[in-house]
Parts: C-alpha cells; sequence; structure tokens
C-alpha cells in the first residue's frame, strides 16, 4: 500500500511540474523495487508535503452480517489490501472477476461458520488457503493452479466451521442447441425448391 502511496504523491508532482516525466518513471520504478519504508520515504524527500501516512481503516473492508443474514459481492466493487468476512449461518459470496483490486496481494480473512463462503477469482488469479482453519467442512478448490503466483493473488486465512469454503473460477455459460440456420439458394425468379421447367 505504502508503494501505491508513493506512486500516487510522485503522479501528482509530475502534474504539477515538479518532477519530469523521465523522473516520475525512474522513481515509480524505484518505488517498485523498494524493500524497505526507508527507500521509499528517499523518494520524496525533495516533494514538499509528500511523506508516507501509516495504514489507515480504509486499507480494511469489514464485511458483517447477522445470525442468518448474507454477504454479496459481485460485479464491480474496489477491493483493498484486507477483506475481513464474519458471517454464521448467512451465505457468503465474494465475486472477484470484475472488482478491482488495489494492491497485487490481497488476504481474506474468514470468520465464518454453518455457511459454504464462494469466492469466485478472475481468470488468471491465484490463491492459498494455507492459513486456512477448517473444522467440519473442507476446501473445495476449483481454481487452476499454476507453478507462479498469479496476480492478484488471494490469501485466505482464518477459521471456518460446519460447510465447505469453495474457490472456483466465473463459469462460462453453457452452450445451449438451437436450430441450425440454413441457406436458401434462390434461383431464377427466386422462388425456393422451384426447378427449371417446372
Amino acid at each position: 500500500m505504502e508503494r501505491e502511496q508513493v506512486q500516487q504523491f510522485l503522479a501528482r508532482a509530475m502534474v504539477a511540474g515538479q518532477i519530469t516525466a523521465g523522473e516520475y518513471s525512474d522513481r515509480a520504478a524505484a518505488a517498485l523495487a523498494a524493500r524497505f519504508r526507508r527507500d521509499l520515504e528517499g523518494l520524496l524527500d525533495d516533494l514538499p508535503g509528500a511523506e508516507l501516512h501509516a495504514s489507515r481503516s480504509v486499507d480494511v473492508l469489514d464485511l458483517q452480517a447477522g445470525v442468518g443474514g448474507a454477504i454479496s459481492r459481485r460485479g464491480y466493487w474496489r477491493v483493498p489490501p484486507l477483506v475481513r468476512v464474519h458471517s454464521w449461518i448467512g451465505g457468503v459470496t465474494l465475486d472477484f472477476s470484475s472488482a478491482e483490486f488495489t494492491t497485487p496481494v490481497v488476504a481474506v480473512e474468514l470468520a465464518t461458520g454453518m455457511c459454504s463462503p464462494l469466492l469466485v477469482l478472475p481468470e488468471h488469479a491465484t490463491a492459498d488457503v494455507d492459513d486456512l482453519r477448517i473444522s467440519a467442512g473442507k476446501v473445495r478448490d476449483d481454481i487452476r493452479h499454476r507453478r507462479e503466483r498469479g496476480v492478484p493473488h488471494l490469501v485466505v486465512r482464518g477459521k471456518h466451521s460446519l460447510g465447505d469454503v469453495v474457490l472456483r473460477h466465473p463459469r462460462k455459460p453453457r452452450w445451449r442447441p438451437g436450430r441450425r440456420k440454413t441457406t436458401v439458394t434462390r434461383e431464377g425468379d427466386g422462388a425456393p425448391g422451384r426447378r427449371n421447367g417446372d
């Protein structure tokens, strides 16, 4: 998240004429490669008012449902670095296929039970459930696993009981057979099926 803050500061500075497009490109690349906070701060030293802030509450999305209530996110929605889900008995559906990700890695923290949370990932996304603890249930993982981590990557963690946690990609529409289209060849006056001399 701090890398994104730096890139935003740099973009504003370029628009304001404080740095050139070349300087923006070089510093943005350095921000992506930075391993420590001090490396990021060094990229902003000569920009007035540009300083990193600690992670704010907007970096977390808390989704809570009362007993029997449902949680659903579909279509376009903004995904912060951490999504917390609290639900007991009610359904949980998190469809990330059309969502906007603010970071390449997102943590989905479950505190759920007596339901089967469904997580729908984009085709190119990956996920791991190494830190998810389940009792009286299992993980039904239908996503395609790759040797390398995809972008975005979901880290599913937390606790779930009495039900399955389902991970899958979006379902493709089923092919339904219909009437075949036929092409009519018209000859002479255009009446189909008429033979010469009829």
